[in-house]
């Protein structure tokens, strides 16, 4: 079992099914979750999915509470700020950042106009945002970990055709690097987790055609797709007291895909 009893963690982008994953793996290792989504009925609803057996040790809450998707859920004024304080004073620590707040569409270079660029970017400002406020209870804990998830995209160009998803995927792996360089001294390790293509982790507009699916299978040495509980066992490896010397480091989650 890996070392990570009576920790914290929170994750961004835990509604989805490898967020679901992570959160039940975490929660076997002893660990409490706060789980921040895009809005309050996506985190409610995946405290719910997760069951009784979770219950005691997971709480939920819209990750922007100011966003308009949110108004009406909290009091006027309340920041996300405002839900790192009620994590930290339910389970009396933040210690893991995971940022998993990925998103999957995905639009070719004549598809791509400035709105969707932006919206691509959001992942990459998300998770430097994400982690700066979370550092002043970062610098309290004593086994402080970030934990950024990208995708293939970020590997020369990933497996599909999408300039926006690689140049933010891409952008992730390098603010991982930079991260980890200035955090480092700290005490705080900062890495990211790759991900390949994962079974059941995609809404179903963006499933992949069976000709999609049987190229990328061609390419991938393990001869299949991943799931979700593949993505959770990386996170929480890294997350945990046994990789506390592992820094500014990438794991790929793939099979063994190549992507060039």
């Amino acid at each position: 079992m890996l070392t990570l009893k009576d920790r914290t963690m929170i994750i961004t982008g835990g509604a989805g099914n490898n967020g679901l994953a992570i959160i039940r793996l975490a929660v076997k290792c002893g660990m409490n979750v706060g789980i921040m989504s895009g809005t309050h009925a996506k985190a409610q609803g995946a405290v719910k999915k997760l069951g009784d057996e979770c219950k005691d040790h997971i709480i939920g809450f819209a990750q922007n509470p100011e966003a308009p998707q949110n108004k009406g859920t909290y009091e006027d004024g309340i920041t996300q700020l405002d839900v790192l304080k009620w994590i930290y004073e339910r389970f009396g620590s933040i210690d893991v950042v995971v940022n998993g707040s990925m998103g999957h569409m995905r639009k070719n270079f004549e598809e791509t106009d400035k709105a969707f660029w932006h919206h691509s970017m959001e992942v990459l400002e998300a998770a430097f945002f994400n982690t700066k406020l979370a550092l002043p209870y970062l610098e309290k804990s004593r086994a402080p970990r970030v934990i950024n998830l990208t995708t293939c995209e970020g590997r020369n160009g990933g497996y599909d055709f999408c300039p926006s998803f690689a140049a933010a995927r891409g952008g992730v792996l390098s603010l991982t690097s930079a991260m980890a360089k200035e955090l480092g001294p700290k005490g705080i390790t900062v890495n990211s987790v790759v991900i390949g293509p994962i079974e059941q982790d995609v809404p179903e507009e963006t499933v992949m055609t069976e000709g999609k699916r049987a190229s990328v299978l061609s390419r991938t040495p393990l001869g299949r797709l991943g799931v979700p509980e593949d993505v959770a066992g990386a996170v929480c490896f890294l997350a945990s007291e046994e990789a506390s010397f592992i820094n500014g480091a990438a794991i790929d989650v793939n099979g063994g895909l190549i992507t060039g």
